[in-house]
């Protein structure tokens, strides 16, 4: 296998990991309408080839190795093909991750054509972001060496890739993932239905959380962790020196772990138990700031901003209540429309080199 083979693999990992990041939140990825000769998936004249099936399956794959694969370290061997290792008695990781694949080319088929169906069209929002994706692509195809995105997308994904095709697959993406998140927002449950369902689920509230209906609003607050309370002391010094400001706090934090460690609401379970305490004392006030240490030995520095409006039991409520009211909606839509796989066409041809590239990693990580 050549080089460049190698660095399109990895750089399409890469890039797919962001691409899914913004896909699977709701587990939506992407469909096409071509290649009814051929097709693996059927859904009226809907259609899907191997060529189009290869980038569902081999970004899957990708996401899924990059994921999965220091957890299954023993179980499967990437550097190997999955139809050789046994899932179970009766499939292979290949036909396992297959399954996983078709699910969520159903899904997403559903949920375009739903999209279709009510006349929702990606917005330029989106549109700027897959734009994005396609040119970090030819980025890719540009460094590593390729004449064109067509031979990086047939190195990264197998034969018969192609920009047009891909495009195709973004579009469809980014439409179906939208398009979800656009009827998620619009669920507004009411308070009859936010204390309904908490009535419904208070004991698993009370044991998976420790929440009751009794608990006090919950507060708005920054909070910043440390390994040890002698690293948050030393950031502590700094945020007095300079006038214990909460903007500077966030500077400190974005300075010292990458994030401003701002949150609007300090829930019980987003802080150590020590924090907590401190967050829910009745004598806090506004502008309050300490480090406070817990029993492990490590630290944070806590900030009081304001006092809270709404309780946890009602946050937990509100926002379950919200995600079955969609997920029920969601189940409604793809009760419209019936699939079909032919599996005796399937063909995984998998992307040239794509063990020899999974055995260099291995390699890298083991001498590290």
């Amino acid at each position: 296998m050549g080089t460049n083979s190698t660095k399109s693999l990895r750089a399409a990992a890469a890039v797919f990991a962001a691409v899914l990041l913004v896909l699977a939140g709701l587990g939506i990825y992407a469909a096409s309408r071509s290649g009814m000769d051929d097709a693996v998936v059927v859904s009226g004249d809907f259609s899907l080839d191997n060529t189009q099936l290869a980038y569902f399956y081999w970004s899957e794959y990708f996401y899924f190795s990059g994921a999965y694969g220091d957890y299954l370290d023993g179980l499967v061997d990437f550097t190997k093909p999955l139809s050789q290792q046994s899932y179970s008695e009766e499939q292979s990781w290949e036909d396992y991750l297959l399954e996983e694949t078709l699910t969520t080319v159903r899904e997403t088929m559903a949920m375009v054509f739903e999209a279709e169906t009510q006349g929702y069209t990606l917005s330029q929002e989106g549109q700027d972001e897959l734009d994005a994706v396609l040119e970090s692509f030819r980025e890719a195809a540009e460094t590593g060496g390729y004449e064109t995105l067509d031979g990086y997308l047939q190195a990264s994904y197998g034969p018969g890739a192609n920009e047009a095709s891909f495009t195709e697959y973004l579009g469809w993406s980014y439409l179906a993932s939208e398009y979800a998140d656009s009827l998620f927002e619009a669920i507004d449950p009411t308070e009859d239905e936010i204390l309904a369902y908490y009535q419904n689920h208070a004991g698993e509230y009370l044991e998976n959380y420790g929440v009751t209906k009794d608990d006090p609003p919950v507060p708005a607050g920054v909070y910043l962790s440390f390994s040890t309370a002698a690293e948050a002391q030393t950031v502590y010094g700094t945020f007095l020196e300079g006038g214990a400001t909460r903007e500077l706090l966030d500077n400190l934090g974005a300075a010292n772990q990458g994030k401003t460690g701002e949150l609007s609401q300090v829930t019980p379970d987003a802080v150590g138990e020590a924090a907590a305490d401190w967050f829910y004392d009745d004598s806090r006030q506004p502008g309050d700031h300490a480090v406070v240490e817990e029993e492990d030995g490590s630290a944070a520095i806590c900030y009081y901003v304001a006092p809270g409006e709404e309780a946890y039991w009602h946050i937990l409520a509100r926002e379950d209540a919200r995600h079955e009211a969609y997920q029920n909606t969601y189940l409604t839509i793809s009760d419209r429309y019936t699939f079909y796989v032919n599996y005796d066409k399937v063909r995984l041809t998998p992307p040239e080199g794509l063990y020899e590239q999974a055995g260099q990693t291995g390699e890298e990580k083991e001498s590290e």
